[in-house]
C-alpha cells in the first residue's frame, strides 16, 4: 500500500473532525487512517493539541481504519502504512509550516466537535451509538451502546454510566426470564492463538464472523443486577444487567472491527446450563471509546 505523497501527508482536507465522512474505497480510507494516525503522532510529540483534541484524532483514525478494512484492505498492510506515518511524525520538524497550517485546521475542526455529544459508529451488521452527555446525578445511561437481538428478546452492550458518573462496560439483557440467569460470559478471539479474525465472506451475518470455540478466550461478568430503567432497551419494562471488567473492554478494542464478540447469558439447570447466545459486532468500538475519551 503507497504511501500518500508528501503534501497530501500534511494537509488533512478531510472535514478534519467534524463530519468524518464516510469513504468509498479502501484507498481512500487508507489515506484518511494514514493522515489521521501522521498529524496525531506528530501532535503528541509537538505537544500541538490538548489531551481532547488528540482523542479526537485518535477516534477518527481508527473509525478510517475501520473504514479500509471494511472496504478489503490487508491488515498487514494498514499496519505496514501506520508505521510509515509514526516513523515520519517521529522525523518531522515541529516547527514546520505545513505543521502549523495543519495544527490551524485541527484546531478550527475541534471547534465544532467539541459541540457534539452524539455520534453514531455503523459498522456492517450493527452500528455503535456514543453519547458523552451524560452526567452525574442524572441516571443511569448508555455512554456507548449496540443492540443486539437473542432468542429471548433483546440486549444492549456497550459502557454504561452510573449515577456517580463511573463507567463500565455493560450488557442488559431486556427480558423477564434473564432474572433468572445464573451469571454471563463474553467469549471472543484470543490473539495469542489466532492472530488473525476468522472472517466468511460467504455468510453475512454475525454468526460466521466467529472464530472457533478453542481460538477464543471468555471474560465472566464481574457483577448481576436488576438492570436500572435509563439501560433498557426499548419497550422492555425489566431485565438482568451484567457488567465486565477493563480488561474484557481493552481486549475487545484490539480485535479487527469486522468481526464478532459473543454475550453468553447462563441459566443453571439439573445437568449443568443453559446458554443464550447473543452476538455483537465489534465494529467501531474502539473509535467510540475514543469519541467518549475527548472530553467537552
Amino acid at each position: 500500500m503507497r504511501t500518500p505523497p508528501r503534501r497530501l501527508a500534511f494537509v488533512l482536507g478531510l472535514g478534519v473532525l467534524g463530519a468524518w465522512p464516510a469513504v468509498a474505497g479502501a484507498g481512500s480510507a487508507a489515506d484518511l487512517f494514514y493522515e489521521r494516525s501522521l498529524i496525531g503522532a506528530a501532535g503528541v510529540r509537538c505537544k500541538l493539541f490538548d489531551s481532547s483534541v488528540s482523542a479526537a484524532l485518535t477516534a477518527s483514525g481508527r473509525q478510517a481504519r475501520g473504514a479500509a478494512l471494511r472496504a478489503g484492505a490487508d491488515p498487514d498492510a494498514l499496519d505496514q502504512l501506520e508505521s510509515r506515518a509514526l516513523d515520519k511524525a517521529a522525523h518531522a520538524s515541529c516547527s514546520s509550516p505545513d505543521l502549523a497550517v495543519v495544527a490551524k485546521r485541527v484546531q478550527a475542526g475541534f471547534a465544532g466537535y467539541a459541540r457534539m455529544n452524539v455520534m453514531s459508529f455503523p459498522g456492517g451488521l450493527g452500528t455503535w451509538r456514543a453519547d458523552r452527555g451524560a452526567t452525574a446525578g442524572a441516571g443511569a445511561a448508555w455512554r456507548l451502546a449496540q443492540t443486539a437481538k437473542g432468542r429471548s428478546g433483546t440486549a444492549i452492550f456497550g459502557v454504561a454510566a452510573t449515577e456517580n458518573g463511573a463507567e463500565t462496560l455493560t450488557a442488559v439483557a431486556g427480558w423477564p426470564g434473564a432474572l433468572a440467569a445464573s451469571g454471563a460470559r463474553l467469549v471472543m478471539r484470543d490473539p495469542s492463538k489466532a492472530p488473525r479474525a476468522y472472517l466468511d465472506p460467504r455468510h453475512a451475518d454475525l454468526a460466521a464472523q466467529l472464530p472457533p470455540r478453542a481460538m477464543t478466550r471468555a471474560f465472566l461478568a464481574s457483577a448481576r443486577s436488576l438492570a436500572a430503567p435509563g439501560l433498557l432497551p426499548p419497550g422492555s419494562t425489566t431485565g438482568a444487567a451484567f457488567r465486565f471488567s477493563a480488561a474484557a473492554g481493552a481486549a475487545m478494542q484490539r480485535l479487527d472491527p469486522r468481526e464478532a464478540v459473543v454475550l453468553e447469558v447462563t441459566y443453571p439447570t439439573r445437568d449443568g446450563e443453559r446458554v443464550e447466545a447473543i452476538p455483537v459486532e465489534v465494529g467501531d468500538f474502539s473509535a467510540g471509546i475514543a469519541f467518549l475519551s475527548a472530553k467537552r
